[in-house]
């Protein structure tokens, strides 16, 4: 085996974990997973089947590496690109077929295909009119700061849209695809199945599901469960993930198939009892835990999304924006309820006092409040500014998620500039 699969093998044996081998990180390359069937591994991975009809691709490249892809794909086979597959909208998905059209124009050969769910059309839409929101947030989320970090603004069209499920054949391979609504409302996942070949897209990534983000749209825990059974039910013998290390054998797929999928359940279930009782969303976001003997699974880990964040989403799916708590409806601007809370405490010293002492305490939630309070009633103090710092930098060390560590880094940043 190679390094990826190397990898894939210690992580599922617990000899390595996801903290260190993170879905997103490093390394990057590409490996024969299956009979003519190669998985490049990035930020985002690919799936490369080759047919005798040309290339079928799953999910060619992100904006940010489409020609690092290109040219792995070519080191090891001719890159006749047939019938490319975007399992979702997302930017790390939907690039790169610029690199397979020019190269087939230049060979003669007809042009290549896409095929997506129809509600990617709206997806790329709404990128276009959010651009800068978007760039901005996914600095947040990714580099740990707040600042634009640049957002595409052309998407290729797919040339054939589907609405529940699509079947094809190219070069005598037969591919199922399946809509499902999950992280995205436009995702699909697909099966090859002469080799049981499963692509998830991120349906599945070796981490909890993102299934809550705090910066993006809605997810769909619920029918994102009910998806993963029905990929289990196929028996694949192979998962590619959307992110993070393949897992092969029929056993181990659909272990890590079903589990995910009771996570999810797990989730949503818990949640939905608390809502039914009338509770308010602080009190469901702090009752509902995570199964014990989930967590604790290689790929299962929170080291992207969490499960405080998934809560939230399920929320806000069924119950809206309005958390239960009267004064939130209709609040004061923050910065009055601050300036009052300053003069409560008897000075912004003192609220900076208390703040020290339950960061020293490990007390880090309510040391992140008191920091806010202190920042939005004072926001040029440069004590105050160091505080914030101090707090969020401190915050941001002791979370696992990508999600939590780049918004509190990125508020930690924010002092570090001129007020």
């Amino acid at each position: 085996m190679g390094e990826i699969l190397d990898i894939a093998e210690a992580l599922w044996k617990g000899e390595k974990d996801t903290t260190s081998y993170h879905p997103f990180g490093p390394p990057s390359g590409i490996e024969k997973i299956a009979h003519e069937t190669w998985f490049y591994k990035g930020f985002a991975n690919t799936i490369i089947r080759r047919t005798e009809e040309g290339l079928v691709i799953v999910d060619p490249s992100g904006f940010l590496d489409a020609q690092a892809k290109f040219d792995a794909v070519k080191s090891v086979m001719e890159p006749r690109l047939n019938t490319a597959i975007f399992t979702h909208g997302h930017v790390d998905h939907v690039f790169g077929i610029s690199n397979y059209m020019e190269f087939a124009q230049s060979k003669g050969w007809p042009r290549p295909k896409v095929i997506a769910h129809q509600s990617m059309l709206n997806r790329f839409q709404r990128y276009r009119e959010t651009s800068t929101w978007n760039g901005i947030i996914n600095g947040r989320q990714f580099l740990g700061k707040t600042a634009d970090i640049g957002w595409p603004l052309d998407y290729h069209t797919p040339d054939i849209i589907y609405n529940d499920r699509l079947s094809i054949n190219v070069g005598g391979v037969n591919v199922l695809l399946r809509h499902a609504r999950g992280e995205t409302d436009d995702h699909t996942w697909v099966f090859f199945t002469d080799t049981g070949v499963l692509c998830t897209g991120d349906l599945f990534i070796y981490a909890i599901p993102n299934a809550g983000n705090p910066q993006k749209v809605q997810r769909y825990a619920h029918e994102w469960s009910v998806a993963l059974r029905e990929m289990a039910a196929l028996n694949p013998e192979v998962l590619a993930p959307g992110h993070g290390f393949p897992i092969l054998g029929v056993e181990r797929v659909k272990q890590a198939l079903e589990d995910t999928a009771s996570f999810l359940e797990d989730i949503h279930e818990q949640t939905l009892v608390h809502m039914n009782r009338g509770a308010s969303l602080d009190t469901v976001i702090h009752t509902v835990k995570a199964p014990d003997d989930l967590v604790t699974k290689p790929y299962l880990r929170p080291v992207y999304d969490e499960t405080e964040f998934i809560v939230r989403n399920i929320w806000r799916l069924y119950g809206g924006w309005y958390d239960g708590t009267p004064s939130h409806l209709k609040p004061a601007p923050e910065k009055e309820q601050a300036q009052e809370i300053v003069s409560l405490a008897g000075g912004i010293e003192k609220l900076l006092k208390r703040a020290d002492e339950l960061l020293a305490a490990g007390e880090m939630r309510m040391a992140c409040h008191l920091a806010d309070w202190a920042y939005g009633a004072e926001p040029h103090n440069p004590n105050v500014r160091e505080m914030v710092r101090r707090v969020y930098t401190t915050r941001a060390e002791a979370e696992s998620s990508t999600m939590a560590i780049g918004i509190f880094r990125s508020r930690a940043g924010e002092m570090e500039d001129d007020p």
